[in-house]
């Protein structure tokens, strides 16, 4: 069966060198001061789940912060490395380089160079390469995406070969971990299930015209009943299996296996349905032209190149499905109600592959173009590529925490918080260490203490700051909008040290100027969500 570009794409040495140095560079951009970034808001949350489970053996599915697999696989790395930072986000990062490992097997697929295009992208994205660093699911449900892909493809090279039954059991095995990290693995499946329908519907009506549906269903299953019933048992089975394995903990909750996809469905609808985060229904759109911008233009021109040719010739069944991919991931997305900047990797998957494969048959052809036309194309895509080298090194190693960058979330908090942390644990030693006594009077801070002050043993909770009219701890965390209040209960004396649990940034159309595209710079200050902390 035909589906790609190439079939006999050869390989040289030179494209092996550059692939390896791409793998490299991936691994040392996603490693690289891994933990210097304070933790986001949700990464605060799900660390500190990680770490109940890894301290205590405590889990529960909650749909809120999503699928088991994050935690069972992360409380794993913690107890080899130790719970930290840089071990959350070990297994993110890992993920993200095995993304461009992934592009190896598709290779004939994306063409050449287009398969070492792709796989770039994939190593320097500004938005792959964020969220490679960033403690939450939407990097493994990308991956476990593409590896879906890649086993189809392989699949359908096998014919009826018996090596057929591996790719069965990795692709059954990447949808059900997918399905066990996070609920829009429900998204997918429905994506894939169309074009597939739409297939059978076809064929049905195929035979209807020939007035053979019932000769050639019976002829089709009588010859293929037993890899029909194989295939599709094994696929189902391990799907099932390792859905079951990790609902249940391992069997310990098997309630949970029915309850979890009931629970899932009703509370991302209502997310849906209330737009707890919602947005324009073009979000993505800016979001990929600021900083995936190469990738946005050359997937827009080859997403019309590709379609042309199918409908024309029904060439490249595989980018036309690549071009699907993009187009239903992103009205999908833009559909739903809660948009937030790490669903962008979704549609901006497929778009990479596209780009790719386009670039990479366009670059040899433009030596055989009008001079002008090589010229404009060579200066949109040294200019581009420029601006998304730039954009992803600023995001990532620069401004990672800047409010100003729409593609981090309001919840990150400003990186003077690192100092508020630093100070804090520098206060305890001073004292009883984990022992040390601390008072929060700030409710809004307890996501994020529960992972940061995970190890502390001493810490009261107060829901309002009038329930404590002693503060005599020698640590205290107050609102900043209750620090007149706190000033008069404290007993002793105090030093302090004003920060902020997170920055947001409110945008206005007057705002996008060259000096924000280029360097992020507003003219207004970015609001906080200030805290107060009095230490001695």
């Amino acid at each position: 069966m035909n589906t790609g570009n190439n079939h006999t794409t050869r390989i040289n040495n030179l494209d092996i060198y550059i692939y390896i140095l791409l793998i490299i560079s991936a691994t040392v951009l996603r490693l690289y001061l891994l933990d210097l970034r304070t933790f986001h808001h949700d990464e605060s949350a799900v660390g500190s789940y990680t770490y109940k489970l890894f301290d205590n053996g405590d889990y529960h599915y909650n749909p809120v912060f999503h699928g088991p697999f994050i935690y069972f696989l992360t409380s794993w790395v913690f107890g080899l490395l130790g719970d930290t930072e840089f071990a959350a986000r070990l297994v993110p990062a890992l993920t993200g380089i095995g993304m461009v490992l992934l592009i190896y097997p598709i290779r004939h697929y994306l063409g050449r160079p287009g398969w070492l295009i792709a796989a770039a992208f994939l190593a320097f994205s500004p938005s792959f390469l964020y969220y490679s660093r960033f403690f939450r699911n939407d990097i493994f449900i990308a991956f476990f995406t593409l590896a879906v892909i890649v086993c189809c493809v392989k699949y359908l090279e096998q014919g009826d070969s018996p090596r057929r039954l591996i790719f069965i059991f990795l692709g059954s095995a990447a949808l059900g971990l997918s399905a066990t990290a996070k609920e829009n693995t429900y998204v997918i499946m429905a994506l894939f299930a169309f074009p597939v329908g739409l297939f059978i519907l076809y064929k049905i009506i195929m035979c209807l015209r020939r007035h053979s549906l019932g000769h050639d269903a019976i002829v089709f299953i009588e010859k293929n009943k037993f890899r029909i019933v194989m295939d599709t048992g094994l696929f189902v089975i391990v799907f099932l299996i390792i859905f079951t394995l990790f609902y249940s903990y391992f069997f310990k909750d098997i309630e949970a296996v029915t309850k979890a996809p009931v629970e899932a469905f009703s509370h991302w609808y209502e997310m849906h349905d209330v737009e707890r985060i919602g947005g324009p229904p073009y979000y993505y759109i800016p979001l990929l032209m600021l900083y995936e911008l190469p990738i946005f233009l050359f997937a827009v021109v080859g997403s019309v190149e590709y379609i042309q040719k199918f409908v024309r010739k029904r060439e490249n069944v595989f980018m036309a499905f690549m071009v699907y991919w993009l187009v239903a991931n992103l009205a999908a997305y833009s559909y739903l109600g809660e948009k937030v900047p790490w669903l962008l990797l979704h549609p901006l998957l497929p778009a990479i592959l596209v780009a790719g494969a386009y670039m990479g048959e366009l670059l040899p052809q433009l030596r055989y173009r009008p001079r002008y036309v090589e010229v404009f194309f060579i200066t949109v895509i040294v200019l581009s590529v420029s601006f998304f080298l730039f954009t992803s090194y600023s995001l990532n190693y620069t401004r990672y925490s800047d409010p100003a960058e729409p593609l981090i979330q309001a919840s990150q908090p400003p990186q003077k918080f690192q100092d508020f942390l630093t100070t804090l644990h520098e206060t305890a030693r001073r004292h009883d260490g984990y022992d040390t006594e601390i008072q929060n009077t700030d409710p809004k801070m307890n996501t994020q203490f529960l992972w940061h002050l995970r190890h502390y043993t001493n810490i009261k909770w107060f829901e309002k700051l009038e329930n404590n009219p002693d503060l005599d701890a020698p640590i205290i965390v107050v609102h900043d909008e209750d620090v007149d209040i706190a000033q008069n209960l404290l007993i002793g004396d105090y030093q302090r040290l004003d920060s902020a649990r997170m920055a947001w940034y409110f945008y206005k159309v007057s705002d996008i100027n060259y000096k924000y595209i280029l360097f992020r710079e507003i003219d207004r200050p970015s609001d906080e969500y200030g805290v107060i902390l009095f230490y001695r």
